[in-house]
């Protein structure tokens, strides 16, 4: 009997999920922040908590908000301008009009996909809402680092606004590390340095995001 309960356990910890280090690098070898990576066939409910997309200084913070299916959204307004803020994709299309503080209602995000935020006001103002269809999602922070609880031979599906293949295009990245790993890609510039944010804007209502 003890035999079998620490075979039983040696296969159950074989199979466990490993904490791996993941760094996103663009060709520059500088750290992409702000890419989001799902881990498929994990299942996350959705939480109770309300998400809040903020508004200071004229953008929107953070530049990317990861949310589940299902869960609310607020909007507040920190400005001490009025902001409209908009949206045409298809997962969530909505827009507040001149406001600004914290008067208007959360807004509920129910359908997955990529939800690209405008302002009627400032053109340079955009943001991104990743809705998640109920499945693990992780954003990288400043240093390009995320941990992912996967193992290697697994795949995740990575995001960023920056890939050469389009806004709505979310890649495949094969786990390849035991503990750590780091992918350099062919990116666009950083955000800061697009002047043109039209090419960033089309096909808001034609999303083929999938997990």
């Amino acid at each position: 009997m003890r035999y079998l309960i620490a075979l039983m356990l040696f296969l159950s910890l074989s199979n466990a999920w490993a904490e791996v280090t993941l760094t996103v690098l663009d060709q520059d070898n500088l750290p992409v922040a702000d890419a989001v990576i799902t881990v498929p066939n994990q299942s996350m409910s959705t939480p109770d908590k309300i998400a809040v997309m903020g508004q200071i200084d004229e953008s929107f913070v953070p530049r990317v908000l990861v949310v589940q299916k299902g869960q609310y959204v607020s909007f507040p307004n920190s400005d001490d301008i009025r902001h409209h803020v908009y949206s045409f994709s298809k997962p969530k299309s909505f827009e507040i009009k001149l406001y600004k503080g914290t008067e208007i209602a959360p807004i509920l995000f129910d359908e997955p996909g990529l939800v690209v935020l405008g302002c009627n006001i400032h053109d340079d103002m955009i943001g991104y809402i990743i809705v998640a269809d109920n499945a693990l999602a992780f954003k990288t922070d400043e240093n390009g680092q995320v941990s992912l609880p996967v193992k290697k031979g697994d795949t995740v599906s990575l995001w960023t606004e920056r890939t050469l293949q389009g806004i709505n295009a979310a890649l495949p990245i094969t786990i390849t590390g035991e503990e750590e790993q780091r992918i350099t890609m062919e990116l666009l510039p950083p955000p800061l340095d697009m002047m043109d944010h039209g090419s960033m804007t089309k096909g808001f209502g034609k999303s083929k995001w999938s997990y």
